[in-house]
């Protein structure tokens, strides 16, 4: 019985210690839960992005190094572009082939235009012209047709004075003949007709010089009486004056040849114009061969996608890559965040927009973000009850949120601790 008392008593010792150990250790984790479901802690986060070239080929110039801090859109390397640098200039000659192309044709088309509007000038001034001609012509047989008919017959009071008329007329014919001829020459000065127009008039005008001194003749005659020589000259100036009709009514086709020269230029006008379209249609493929391969050749300078610092590097100067290949690893510091996992029953009341405030465990420094994302965590972060009596599962969420500005001293991966919701 000595015995087994003080055994007693140590076993009961050694129970109540364990007792007040275990109670002393499920206080200690319960304040800590506590305090970490109050104040959790998340890593700053961002996007790794890989540079990769759109074409393959030889790497020959490198100009940054892990570590080091890029702006996007700035050059990090450069492959060779000889054949492709070739191709742009050759894109380049095609173009300025096209329009030099363009611009011959479309010096064809003024020419064939100005051909076009001398050719329908000269149909105006021939038609005009060979009726006039026949006019004229026709006068001069009417006029030496009385002339036989006066000196035939005999000279009459009448006939003198038909003589009269008639050297009237023929002064008329001269006046408008010399005044065609004046109009044809200052025409030829300016070349809207040819010299065989103007000599034609000009014969006109010897005819109807001829007809007026005959004329004179003919009414000197009336005067002292016909002679037979007179006779004889008068019906051969007659032949002479149908003739000529004849000849003003054989012009009159001349009208049709010059219309066939308008239809020809025209012609000739409407091929120029359809020269400069097929010159412009080459000029545009020319143009998008040209952007094409200068399009290839901003392929070979690989630019940074982002803001950030370069990680690593993937190829050196010499080596060939493949389109798509990662030559660089870039952290991204466009935008960075935190995602913080909390137990439901300390998210409630949270919602996307909400301004949270934290600390760099690091520094001790202020950091503000918000509140872009608020989702359920996956099933293995549910807390489960370790009894049954009086206690529930607790769900975890994740809130992710957005850094809005970061400290010059904060780096990816640093450790952030929440504080709470800030005002507002």
């Amino acid at each position: 019985m000595r015995f087994i008392r003080p055994m007693v008593y140590s076993a009961m010792a050694v129970v109540i210690g364990t007792s007040a150990f275990l109670l002393t250790s499920k206080q200690a984790v319960s304040q800590t839960d506590a305090v970490n479901q109050l104040h959790p802690t998340a890593y700053i986060e961002t996007n790794e992005v890989s540079a990769s070239f759109k074409v393959g080929g030889r790497v020959t110039e490198v100009l940054v190094k892990e570590g080091d801090s890029v702006k996007k859109g700035q050059v990090l390397a450069r492959l060779q572009s000889t054949e492709i640098e070739a191709k742009v200039q050759q894109a380049k000659a095609a173009v300025a082939l096209a329009q030099g192309k363009i611009a011959e044709a479309e010096g064809a088309t003024a020419t064939a235009e100005a051909k076009k509007q001398q050719g329908i000038a000269g149909v105006n001034v021939t038609a005009d012209t060979a009726e006039q001609q026949i006019a004229q012509a026709q006068a001069a047989v009417s006029a030496a047709q009385a002339k036989v008919d006066g000196l035939h017959n005999g000279a009459r009071p009448e006939e003198k004075k038909q003589a009269e008329i008639q050297f009237q007329a023929a002064s008329e014919v001269y006046t408008i003949a010399e005044q065609n001829l004046n109009r044809m020459n200052a025409m030829l000065a300016q070349g809207l007709v040819a010299q065989a127009d103007v000599d034609k008039v000009k014969v006109s005008f010897e005819e109807a010089k001829t007809k007026r001194d005959l004329a004179q003749q003919q009414l000197n005659m009336a005067n002292q009486g016909p002679r037979e020589e007179e006779i004889r000259g008068a019906e051969a100036l007659l032949a002479q004056a149908q003739a000529t009709l004849k000849l003003a009514e054989a012009n009159r086709g001349t009208v049709q040849v010059r219309q066939g020269d308008v239809a020809a230029a025209d012609a000739a006008v409407q091929q120029a114009q359809g020269a400069i379209k097929s010159a412009q249609s080459g000029e545009l493929q020319a143009k998008a061969a040209q952007l094409e391969a200068e399009t290839y050749l901003s392929y070979t300078d690989l630019v940074a996608p982002t803001d950030g610092v370069v990680l690593y590097q993937s190829a050196q100067v010499g080596e060939l890559v493949g389109s798509g290949f990662p030559v660089f690893s870039v952290e991204s510091t466009e935008q960075r965040w935190a995602k913080f996992y909390m137990p439901e029953t300390s998210v409630a009341g949270l919602k996307v927009g909400n301004k949270i405030s934290m600390t760099m465990l690091s520094t001790g420094e202020k950091v503000e973000g918000t509140v872009t994302t608020v989702a359920a965590a996956p099933d293995f972060a549910i807390k489960k009850a370790t009894q049954t009596s009086g206690e529930t599962d607790i769900r975890s969420f994740g809130i992710k949120i957005e850094l809005n500005q970061l400290p010059v001293t904060a780096t990816t991966g640093m450790t952030l601790q929440w504080i709470g919701k800030t005002e507002g």
